[in-house]
């Protein structure tokens, strides 16, 4: 079993490392994995980042409040993921397209790796360099280094989720765009209720 687990870990971290390098022949070896230890593997760490973000905002290592609130962040994240694949999978009945649920899965799984390294690093920055920041010179430099940072993974991102339609449709670029323009409608409300009931600033997702 352990060696079972280690092999799974190994293969997501690789499969990690190529979705930098070769984003398009690494999703389509996605698209064919059956190795569900994987998903459960990226949801650990994604309940991992919850706890991490805890810690750091809340100031504390008390067990309640951390598992609490982490749990509830985590609890919304598998439920807004869920929904998300759902939505895809439904619309794409509308072009008589029927992707498999396996494939959406794996590959909506893996595609949010920038979602969770951005996250990840600004908690870390929220640590390292609390706001209010200055607007001296340094200052302004980090801000400018951050939007470039933050736009390079929401263009990574981007491409990631046209690679999950991509291989999960197998249809044309007008379906995926539709598709995903479809989605945003529906996500981007969605996503300001959350924000009104003071669940999730930014959504991850």
């Amino acid at each position: 079993m352990s060696m079972n687990i280690l092999s799974s870990l190994l293969n997501m971290w690789r499969n990690f490392f190529y979705l930098a390098l070769t984003p398009y022949k690494t999703m389509r070896k996605i698209s064919q994995e059956t190795d569900y230890v994987q998903i459960i593997l990226i949801f650990v760490l994604v309940y991992a980042y919850f706890i991490y973000a805890n810690i750091i905002r809340q100031k504390t290592f008390h067990p309640f409040i951390i598992s609490t609130s982490s749990g509830i962040s985590f609890f919304l994240f598998i439920f807004t993921f869920l929904l998300s694949i759902g939505f895809f999978k439904s619309i794409a009945h509308i072009f008589k397209i029927y992707p498999s649920f396996k494939k959406l899965l794996f590959l909506s799984s893996y595609s949010i790796l920038p979602t969770l390294i951005w996250f990840f690093a600004t908690s870390t920055l929220y640590l390292l360099l609390p706001p209010p920041r200055t607007v001296s010179i340094l200052g302004q430099l980090f801000s400018f280094t951050f939007i470039v940072f933050s736009l390079t993974l929401l263009f990574w991102r981007a491409i990631l989720l046209y690679l999950t339609l991509r291989f999960s449709y197998k249809a044309q670029f007008y379906t995926i765009v539709v598709s995903i323009f479809s989605f945003f409608a529906w996500f981007l409300p969605y996503s300001y209720l959350l924000y009104t009931l003071r669940f999730f600033r930014i959504p991850f997702l």
